[in-house]
């Protein structure tokens, strides 16, 4: 046993250096380090014709490299490499010297490039996907997926969700970036730099805090789907020592979904004609008569004081708000349109808030830190679940809350010194409501030649689960040699996680049925009684990582680091044995890349990458008592073994081109799903993971025109592809495998830049293309495979913005 568990240790290790991508991986390695070789010798002092190899030195555009990570928003001088700020805990580092992966945006960066959220940098960002859940295609069901990790969206998210080192909730993802100072992606395990651990990786969304300089900007904006947006922010000195900066920002739009549908009050299920069915089951559940418009608003404010230089306080509150999202379940995929053609449609919406408080103070050789947040979060978002105007009265609803307490404490060494260190301490307690409603009342197909089992059903799953954890973690950074750095970590965490589940249907006697169906045999003759559990969950995640330095601005490394995420339990449980935990993934990724400064023009990344997924946790369906339904398992194991490309060649003074290609293919090495109910078992071994397109690339060139000292154009194109990939799973007729199909976006800006404002005039999607990023499948309506949805991006799209400085 010892023999074998070593062996498939070691088989990823094996995996990585035999792949082909890894190959040309190590080719590209040994090509760019015989070139900065070469420049080092160059830039020796005993070299005659000894050649400059400073950083490359800011430019009079606005640039960093949105697809390498080797560029910041900050000045740059002529003693060090450029720096940025990569930690979750705001030390600086030198990105070129960062032994892992890095995608990073500035501010100035996501403006240029129309970036208001996450998942606007799809293709654009490396590895970066999105997966929706088999519940509902709505935001709020969705999730990151990074590197092919975190594709089942109905549990935690594999990717971990931080503003200045505060973790969102699930709810949270994507409300929007609200002018932030930069964005970091982090690619794979994160142990030891965040509060809590993240499987796949951390989006980090960092803010300017407010200091010593006053800031009175505003922007406004319009589209030609009617979205205006509006924002405004101040920030600037208060008093003596204390500071402050608010935020506001306000939009509403006519989107670009037209639905057809009608809000109808009251809702009622014609097989219970004289019972209020969502007034007795949809617990917390309230319809709003829909307007066709979506409006959105929040605010965020941070309130920061600082007596010393080494001591600082931080108050941070935020509110957000989105009201009326009408793109329902999404179109058909059989009318490759922007039309949902339903019958129903209600106002959805979301509301969430939060409040930090950050404190540090440091020492000479020692910086104390502590972030203690709360935030909560809402969502009720009702559709047609449909989507065809010939079956009427079919309304889905599932209303979610999310809270979130946390306390950590962090101390770290400061300086440049051979040992570097920094531990922490981290409590939590989550807490998460669902309740999914579905009222089906019109299920047979409209001819009238096919009738559906589930006519008439009505249903109410219900799942409470409160979590509660702890964990420590520490890293040691040592300098071998003034070119060899080692750095190990490792993170022990511990989770106490109970579950409340209760599963209330009624399924009426109907053209299949002869007499009614319900749940109450299950539940114990009740519709009032949960079934409870309650799990433990404990683990150490090492990671360690091995760095040597080329040159001063070329490095290469070799890093490994074992990912975890939390167990959990079924959201949507049939019967009281479905309230049973879903054991915790684990994952044992590999990366070796290399980061270089090859001359004043070229940066350039590279990264190979190899992960195994052990216990996955994965979505399928299944058939118990005769009713077709969603379950989380856990899948053997799954592989992906690929690399990442990226090019920042700044060509001449006044004309930059950004590249980037990744290459994700992936496979399950051990899946097997039994449907029951007699049905034959369905291997999925070999086949690739949902949601993860195996290419994506991205090229960005931006010109800039000088008009004066002050005054500039710049013309800038960007271009993404991303292959197809496809979602579900073949285990039953209620989850067929959906293709994906590839795609392609060009956007186009011409931006003026003033002294006191600027103005931009843009064109998203300027080729049209029909953009299917996800889809979902209406499982119980006939025919079967005709309600298909597509969660489709923006079509073309034109619009300005004008911002102001005052």
């Amino acid at each position: 046993m010892m023999s074998n568990d070593r062996s498939q240790h070691s088989r990823p290790l094996r995996t990585l250096l035999g792949s082909a991508s890894f190959r040309a991986t190590l080719l590209a390695f040994v090509a760019i380090s015989q070139h900065d070789a070469y420049a080092a010798e160059a830039a020796s002092p005993r070299h005659k014709n000894s050649r400059s190899t400073q950083p490359i030195p800011h430019r009079n555009v606005e640039r960093s490299s949105v697809k390498t990570s080797v560029k910041s928003p900050v000045p740059m001088t002529a003693s060090r490499p450029e720096e940025i700020h990569v930690s979750g805990q705001n030390r600086r580092h030198q990105l070129l010297h960062v032994a892992q992966s890095v995608s990073t945006y500035s501010g100035a960066e996501l403006r240029q490039l129309n970036v208001t959220k996450t998942t606007d940098l799809l293709g654009m960002t490396p590895g970066l996907y999105m997966t929706t859940s088999k519940l509902s295609p709505s935001q709020e069901s969705t999730q990151l997926v990074i590197r092919g990790v975190g594709t089942n969206a109905q549990l935690e998210p594999a990717t971990g969700i931080y503003v200045d080192g505060v973790y969102m909730p699930a709810l949270d993802f994507d409300v929007g970036f609200m002018d932030p100072e930069r964005v970091d992606i982090y690619k794979g395990p994160q142990n030891t730099q965040f509060a809590r651990n993240a499987e796949a990786g951390v989006v980090s969304i960092v803010t300017t805090p407010p200091g010593e300089h006053t800031v009175r900007r505003a922007r406004v904006g319009l589209d030609s789907f009617a979205t205006l947006t509006s924002q405004l922010y101040l920030s600037g000195r208060i008093a003596r020592n204390l500071y402050g900066s608010i935020i506001a920002d306000y939009s509403r739009s006519d989107g670009y979904i037209k639905n057809n549908g009608k809000s109808k009050f009251p809702l009622t299920d014609p097989y219970f004609p004289n019972q209020d069915l969502l007034a007795l089951y949809g617990s917390h559940i309230k319809l709003n008569r829909y307007t066709g418009i979506e409006q959105k608003g929040g605010f965020r404010t941070d309130l920061r004081y600082k007596p010393t230089q080494r001591l600082e306080f931080r108050l941070v509150g935020d509110y957000h708000r989105d009201n009326g999202n009408q793109n329902g379940a999404g179109p058909l995929d059989s009318c490759h349109c922007y039309t949902v053609n339903g019958d129903l449609a209600y106002q959805a919406n979301s509301v969430n808030y939060g409040a930090a408080f950050i404190a540090s103070y440091t020492l000479p050789y020692v910086k104390l830190s502590t972030i203690t947040s709360w935030r909560e979060s809402r969502s009720d978002v009702p559709l047609d679940f449909v989507g065809d105007s010939r079956l009427q009265n079919n309304l889905q609803d599932i209303y979610s809350e999310q809270q979130s307490k946390m306390q950590e404490f962090r101390i770290e060494s400061v300086g440049q010194r051979r040992l570097t260190w920094n531990a922490g301490f981290t409590a939590y307690k989550d807490r998460e409501y669902t309740n999914r409603f579905y009222m089906l009342s019109d299920l047979d197909s409209p001819d009238g030649t096919q009738h559906s089992l589930y006519s008439g059903i009505w249903n109410s799953q219900i799942v409470s689960l409160r979590r509660t954890g702890y964990s420590g973690y520490g890293e040691l950074a040592y300098a071998i040699t003034p070119r060899l750095h080692l750095t190990a970590g490792i993170r022990y965490l511990w989770e106490d996680t109970s579950a409340s589940g209760l599963e209330r249907y009624v399924i009426p006697a109907n053209n299949v049925l002869s007499a009614p169906l319900s749940s109450l045999s299950s539940w114990g003759g009740s519709f009032n009684t949960p079934a409870l559990s309650e799990r433990r969950w404990n683990r150490a995640l090492p990671s360690a990582t091995l760095r040597y330095d080329l040159a001063p601005s070329s490095s290469v490394y070799l890093r490994y680091a074992q990912g975890y995420k939390s167990g959990s339990y079924q959201k949507a449980p049939v019967i009281p044995s479905d309230v049973s935990p879903v054991l915790p993934e684990t994952t044992d990724t590999y990366e070796m890349g290399i980061k270089s400064q090859l001359n004043k023009k070229i940066l350039v990344e590279l990264a190979g990458f190899d992960t195994e997924l052990h216990n996955q946790q994965v979505d399928s369906t299944v058939v118990r008592n005769g009713i077709t339904s969603n379950a989380i398992t856990n899948a053997g194991a799954s592989r992906i073994t690929g690399f990442e490309a990226n090019l920042d060649w700044h060509i001449t003074p006044r004309f930059d081109v950004d590249a980037n290609a990744a290459y994700t293919p992936s496979r399950f090495l051990d899946y097997v799903i039994h449907p029951g109910s007699g049905r034959a078992a369905v291997v999925r071994t070999g086949s690739a993971l949902p949601s993860t397109p195996d290419w994506t690339a991205n090229i960005r060139g931006a010109y800039t025109l000088p008009l004066s000292k002050t005054q500039s154009l710049m013309f800038q194109a960007n271009f993404r592809w991303v292959n197809s990939t496809y979602v579900g799973t073949n285990a039953t007729s209620a989850d067929p495998i959906l293709h994906i199909p590839s795609w392609n976006q060009l956007d186009l800006k011409v931006m003026y830049r003033g002294r006191r404002w600027s103005a931009s005039l843009y064109g998203n999607n300027v080729l049209n293309r029909y953009i299917v990023l996800s889809k979902f499948n209406t499982f119980f309506a006939l025919p079967s495979g005709n309600y298909i949805h597509d969660v489709v991006a923006p079509p073309a799209n034109v619009g300005f913005d004008v911002t102001a400085n005052f």
